[in-house]
């Protein structure tokens, strides 16, 4: 799943881009249909829940279609054995499903992705138009739709990393099959996560649930490109064949789960060792107000794309502090809408740089925006933010977080 509380790293970083029909020439997509044609499943039975046009819907089947071809051939597996639900409309998704898969529990979240086992259930109430345009993150869920397939998939904060990481990666091998984006860009994002955190792996307990979680998917992506380095891909799915414990993690990657911790605590020193500045400072609103409980990002641009570089949250006093690159980001700031019906709405206000504030109109994040103007003055610490929201918090809730 991407895209909930655990995952609001992943709402900045989420690529604006559109369906992969616009990223391929047309050669390509032929090819990619006959190798699609060669693989002897049927379609996966699609469920589309609000308004989409016919052009749409084979935009959001070609996705799926496409990533089944590329991690066949990566992974060895391949499976139509599910339903895919799309919905544009959170309440009627729900509804439906309650109705059809009584087993699946209500969805949280507006934007993003769940694979219970064989369905695979896309939200796009509140996703950027780009993503919309997609599906969303097809290739991530389903696959998980291929761990549930070969073997067992038990969702425990010890497995979460395997579990999510490596479903970021095949997302990641899709991406560059159809020119979206490169894995090496894909890995500089994770490596940027990791910079920030300034610490070793981290464990279930060290960190809050939120910050386990949103950290593992992008350092569960290093860590799955590292065992697919060591042990090949196929080895990705054998590990959930084999039960996904702690013996089928030894026999699959021919590494134990201690050896393999510390090999890999080696690898992240070399590759992503921490950050040695620090950003912080004071978000005020229109009113001259402390703007309390908002999330704050570090946010470099990568290929002109959005990553976080460093995730921290104002206190009562509207001040934050937290790891950053030494120049060449922007503070990105965030609201989650205050609910009581339990579902997870996230509201972009805008982004803080070196020429001030620049307000988003929307409230949606769009990655390949412009944003604001990155700083430049050199490598340094900058402890005295002072970022000023054109807008009271008030406004900001009115504006974007109605039903």
């Amino acid at each position: 799943m991407v895209l909930s509380r655990s995952g609001v790293a992943s709402l900045v970083a989420l690529a604006a881009v559109l369906g992969f029909v616009l990223a391929c020439s047309p050669s390509e997509t032929e090819q990619l249909d006959e190798r699609w044609e060669e693989l002897g499943v049927p379609e996966a039975e699609f469920v589309f829940l609000g308004e989409f046009t016919a052009d749409e819907q084979e935009v959001i089947r070609r996705e799926l279609r496409v990533a089944q071809v590329v991690l066949s051939e990566h992974f060895g597996a391949v499976t139509s054995d599910f339903t895919v639900f799309v919905s544009t409309d959170l309440d009627t998704l729900n509804e439906r499903i309650a109705a059809d898969r009584p087993d699946i529990p209500p969805i949280w979240f507006t934007c993003g992705g769940l694979s219970p086992r064989r369905a695979l259930l896309l939200v796009l109430q509140d996703c950027p138009d780009e993503v919309k345009a997609r599906g969303g993150p097809v290739a991530h869920e389903y696959f998980h739709t291929l761990q549930w397939h070969v073997g067992r998939l038990e969702r425990i904060p010890q497995r979460f990393w395997l579990i999510e990481g490596s479903a970021g990666y095949a997302s990641a091998l899709v991406d560059e099959a159809v020119g979206r984006r490169s894995l090496e860009t894909r890995r500089e994002a994770a490596q940027l996560v990791w910079s920030s955190m300034g610490e070793g792996f981290p464990t279930w307990g060290d960190l809050s649930q939120s910050e386990y979680y949103a950290h593992l998917h992008q350092i569960g992506f290093l860590a799955a490109e590292w065992l697919v380095e060591r042990a090949g891909p196929e080895a990705i799915l054998e590990f959930f064949r084999l039960g996904s414990h702690d013996t089928a993690f030894h026999r699959a990657f021919d590494i134990p789960l201690e050896g393999f911790y510390a090999a890999f605590e080696a690898h992240r020193l070399e590759v992503a060792p921490p950050f040695e500045w620090r950003a912080a400072g004071t978000v005020v609103d229109s009113a001259g107000q402390p703007a309390g409980g908002l999330d704050v990002f570090a946010v470099v641009r990568i290929e002109g794309e959005a990553w976080v570089a460093g995730t921290g949250e104002t206190d009562e006093q509207g001040a934050f502090e937290i790891q950053a690159p030494g120049s060449g980001y922007t503070i990105a700031v965030w609201l989650q809408c205050p609910r009581d019906d339990g579902l997870e709405k996230w509201v972009y206000a805008g982004e803080w740089g070196e020429d001030g504030f620049v307000a988003d109109a929307d409230g949606i994040g769009d990655s390949r925006g412009e944003g604001a103007e990155p700083f430049t003055d050199g490598e340094r610490d900058r402890r005295d933010l002072v970022i000023e929201l054109p807008v009271t918090r008030a406004e900001l809730v009115e504006k974007h977080c109605g039903p």
